[in-house]
């Protein structure tokens, strides 16, 4: 009888060992998965957003595509620009700004989100190189794409990405160079301000309000 309560005591501890041991595993899977979706940069330039709404201003790191559609010709074109990034949680007002749009129309902005600023940074280790400021905006599109390399999707580790797309056109657009300003003003540091060092009070925005 000790014999075999000795075996039934080694055989729970293996147990407890193994389970204990796949925990550890998994948790190591799912880091090295966290790593693997960050996105990869030329130069490691990321976009930062935010959106200022009537009632709410929404900051998003989660955008992997921004491009200028129109608006370099002041005189014969409207600012008109795109951006797209996996779906992610930190833009549900700018969802709620799509939304109100379809079941409004475009042409309609007298609600909450139907005209809204946006100002986007090109940034890279908290230094802004680029910062856009669009005024007056408002959605004009917008579409969810399932992304994937046709059979590689479905057979490789590529995947599918879920992605949304938004297209905005604004009734204003200033482009802002902060290093270069930086550089020549004597009452400036020689290094942008970082993100990091604002206020929980303050935005993006506030830093490099002209």
């Amino acid at each position: 009888m000790n014999g075999i309560k000795k075996k039934f005591i080694l055989a729970s501890l293996l147990g407890v060992s193994l389970v204990a041991l796949f925990g550890v595993a998994q948790q190591q899977i799912s880091a090295d998965e966290d790593d693997e979706r960050q996105y990869p940069t030329a130069n490691d330039i990321e976009i930062h957003t935010v959106f200022s709404f009537r009632d709410a201003v929404e900051e998003s790191d989660s955008f992997q595509i921004y491009d200028q559609v129109s608006g370099f010709d002041r005189g014969a074109e409207s600012p008109v620009f795109t951006l797209q990034g996996a779906v992610d949680y930190d833009r549900v007002h700018l969802y709620e700004a799509a939304d109100m749009t379809f079941l409004h129309g475009p042409s309609e902005t007298n609600h909450d989100y139907g005209q809204f600023d946006v100002d986007v940074y090109l940034h890279k280790d908290g230094t802004v190189f680029r910062y856009f400021k669009y005024s007056d905006c408002s959605v004009i599109s917008y579409k969810v794409q399932t992304l994937f390399d046709k059979e590689e999707g479905w057979f490789t580790s590529k995947g599918f990405a879920t992605v949304d797309q938004f297209q905005f056109a604004c009734n204003g657009y200033k482009p802002n160079n902060p290093v270069f300003d930086a550089v020549n003003s004597s009452d400036e540091k020689a290094d942008t301000q970082s993100s990091l060092d604002l206020k929980n009070t303050q935005t993006w925005a506030d830093s490099y309000r002209q």
